[in-house]
Order: structure tokens, then C-alpha cells, then sequence
């Protein structure tokens, strides 16, 4: 029964250092990377609810949706979607400096989609800018863009 107590103590003391560690030591562009990268695996599983979690209530974008239309979106995109294959590349991200507990990063997004009922393969590439804000909750997506931007 000790080691039992102990193994679950050790256990507890690596979970503290962890969450320890990932406070103070990781950078706020690798956590917004890291927002990025579960974006795209909620979209390519369709987990709506995981996707929901990293956008802000008040999101907009430059086609004039907003969270709950995005979401929707998303969803509808899914449905008619047997596979879905999201990979990014090009990617800058930069937190604007002084405190002002905000970010943007400039990503290109292929997205290889599969049409259900053996429908066809497409891919298609954007470049795209989102905007990042620091809330009590962590890193949430505010804004997207898709500007004119020239591919370096």
C-alpha cells in the first residue's frame, strides 16, 4: 500500500513541476503555435466543441462571421467532408511587445478535403492572418484576415 502512496506522490510532484515549468518557461508564440496546431486537428475531426474552446466570444472576420457562424460553418464543411487534411506552413508568429497581452500570426493553410460518396479531392492553399488575444483563459482567436499578402 506505501508504494502505492508514493507512486501516486511522485506522480503529483511531476504533474506540479510540469505545470510549473510550462508557466515560466515556454513562450507565448509557442503557446500560440501550439493554439494553431489544435485548431487544425479539431477542424480535421470535426470536434467542434474542441474549436469552439480556442476562439473568443467576440471573433470576427473580414468576410463578416462571427464565432457561432464560423463554428456552423465548420460544421457544414465537415458534413460534406468524408476526410480533411490541414497543413501549415510558412508560419510567423510575433506577441506584440509592452504588455498588451496580444498577438498575430501569418500562416499559409492547405487543406486537402475528400468529398463524401467518393465525391472529388480538392486542395486549396490561403494565406491567412489571425489575430491572437491573452485572456484568464489563455490564448484565444479574435480576429482573421485573408489579405492580398505576397508568398515570400
Amino acid at each position: 500500500m506505501k508504494w502505492l502512496l508514493r507512486i501516486i506522490g511522485a506522480g503529483l510532484v511531476v504533474l506540479a513541476l510540469w505545470q510549473l515549468w510550462e508557466r515560466v518557461f515556454v513562450s507565448d508564440e509557442t503557446r500560440i503555435n501550439r493554439l494553431i496546431g489544435t485548431m487544425a486537428r479539431a477542424v480535421e475531426k470535426g470536434d467542434i466543441l474542441k474549436l469552439s474552446d480556442v476562439i473568443a466570444n467576440d471573433y470576427e472576420n473580414d468576410h463578416g462571421l462571427d464565432r457561432g457562424t464560423l463554428l456552423a460553418a465548420v460544421r457544414a464543411f465537415r458534413a460534406q467532408s468524408e476526410a480533411v487534411f490541414i497543413y501549415i506552413s510558412d508560419q510567423k508568429i510575433e506577441a506584440i511587445p509592452s504588455g498588451a497581452q496580444k498577438a498575430q500570426a501569418v500562416i499559409v493553410a492547405k487543406v486537402l478535403s475528400k468529398t463524401k460518396g467518393g465525391g472529388q479531392t480538392e486542395l486549396n492553399a490561403e494565406r491567412i492572418r489571425l489575430f491572437f488575444r491573452k485572456s484568464d483563459d489563455g490564448w484565444k482567436l479574435s480576429r482573421t484576415e485573408s489579405p492580398e499578402l505576397k508568398f515570400d
